[in-house]
């Protein structure tokens, strides 16, 4: 599953504005109140509701501050437990053998108001979005759930339950068990219908037009450690921002800092690749010829027949310009909605692809190559492949499910039929005291283990 966009002029977010008059200093000095971390952020505020979560930046350095959901995916690719301490996996006892999730919550999970969180609270959120009382970008994921993909009105049934135990049963339609990675993707948290409450680390305590404020949520028990310092997030354009990295109300800022602060950079959800037409290309060691002009393994590579290379005129130029070079390669740039076309028609031998991966999960990628997939841009058709899929999918143990994909990856790569060629990144810019932000492989942004160091 994955979103096609137009986003790639965002792959990397750095601004290049002149400051004018002498040499401005931007986030140095005396921090004035080392309590509250300033943190400004290009555009407009985000939504504070999980359901309506766009990936853009807004959202992405806000709301893994105020919710968390069921499930989170560790630094390992693996998916491990949040407001979920547990889960197990059955089946229906139907001839369909559907599998059923029951998820055990922590008993110390809370909102910011100190009332549990209960399984009727996930219930009551993914029924807004299935519904479409909550318009939500992804509500196509919500269809693995049993009755989602055919929901009329609150008359119709769903798979999800809440069990006297207190327990989150969730019956999907079929074998999917990437299920526990999807659950980590924002669409799926938990949230109040009056916004009152949160269950993050954090809970919006004020704002006004252009700035938010949240403090530490003192009913958090969650597995990540407590937060210490606010947090206040100021919006606008450019040159505010710029105004307020200058003047000491910012400690971080996505926006322009100055040439001097080396940034620490996360992904921005965007992962960025080649994918080789293998209609057009058919043989494979003809692809892995391809794949070695494009990343420049051999010098001197000549290839049977000239290659075309379709990409958008939104890319990063640095990547196709060295290409544009090689005597075999032709590097067709269009805007993006002839790109679209193009890439409809199949008029390309190599294709320049950067997507935005809806939910952390590791099977995403080989999941575009399965035959007869609307994004199987490689015209890829493999049986012992497309079998590779379904056996991860239908393997819930995530340390042989990751063994699984390695193996999905790996003959993609043997047929020469997919080159990764990085992910996009978003810089911030921060004060040299301050340190422990992070970003994870989704695009979001944790300050919740922000400290400014002494001295």
């Amino acid at each position: 599953m994955k979103k096609t966009i137009a986003l790639l002029l965002a792959l990397v977010l750095v601004v290049t504005m002149a400051a004018c008059g002498g040499k401005k200093q931007y986030l140095s000095g005396t921090v004035a109140d080392p309590g509250v971390i300033g943190i400004g952020v290009p555009g407009n505020m985000a939504e504070t509701d999980p359901t309506r979560y766009d990936g853009s930046l807004s959202a992405r350095a806000l709301l893994g501050m105020l919710y968390e959901g069921l499930t989170a995916v560790d630094e390992n690719g693996m998916a491990v437990g949040a407001v979920a301490e547990s889960w197990e996996v059955s089946a229906t006892e139907d001839a369909a053998k559907r599998p059923v999730y029951t998820f055990t919550l922590r008993q110390d999970a809370c909102w910011s108001d100190g009332t549990p969180v209960k399984a009727e609270d996930f219930i009551t959120a993914w029924t807004r979005v299935i519904s479409g009382a909550a318009e939500s970008p992804y509500r196509y994921l919500f269809d693995v759930i049993l009755g989602a993909g055919d929901y009329e009105n609150e008359e119709s049934k769903l798979g999800l339950a809440a069990t006297e135990d207190g327990k989150l049963q969730v019956t999907l339609e079929g074998d999917y068990a990437g299920f526990p990675h999807m659950l980590a993707a924002p669409a799926f948290w938990p949230v109040r219908e009056d916004g009152s409450a949160y269950n993050g680390r954090y809970a919006v305590s004020g704002s006004d037009e252009s700035t938010l404020t949240l403090t530490p949520n003192p009913h958090y028990h969650g597995a990540k450690t407590p937060a210490a310092l606010t947090l206040k997030y100021y919006y606008g354009d450019m040159a505010a921002l710029e105004a307020l990295a200058a003047d000491g109300t910012l400690q971080a800022t996505f926006g322009y800092a100055g040439e001097d602060i080396t940034p620490v950079t996360g992904s921005n959800g965007v992962t960025v690749c080649y994918v080789l037409n293998t209609e057009r290309l058919p043989d494979a060691a003809q692809r892995q010829q391809v794949i070695k002009l494009l990343v420049g393994a051999e010098a001197g590579v000549s290839l049977e027949q000239a290659v075309t290379l379709l990409t958008t005129a939104d890319a990063p130029a640095d990547a196709y310009a060295e290409l544009a070079k090689a005597a075999d390669l032709t590097v067709n740039v269009l805007g993006y909605e002839e790109y679209k076309a193009a890439r409809a028609a199949g008029e390309y031998d190599v294709l320049y692809l950067a997507v935005s991966t809806d939910y952390p999960d590791a099977a995403v990628l080989p999941g575009w190559f399965v035959s007869g997939s609307a994004g199987n841009y490689a015209k890829y058709n493999n049986e012992e492949f497309d079998e590779m899929l379904s056996k991860i999918n239908a393997e819930t143990d995530e340390a042989a499910r990751a063994d699984l994909i390695k193996g999905a990856k790996k003959v993609l790569e043997d047929d020469g039929v997919l080159l990764r060629a990085g992910s996009g990144q978003t810089a911030l810019y921060c004060h040299a005291a301050l340190t422990g932000i992070t970003c994870d492989a989704a695009g979001l942004w944790d300050f919740g283990g922000a400290a400014y160091t002494a001295g």
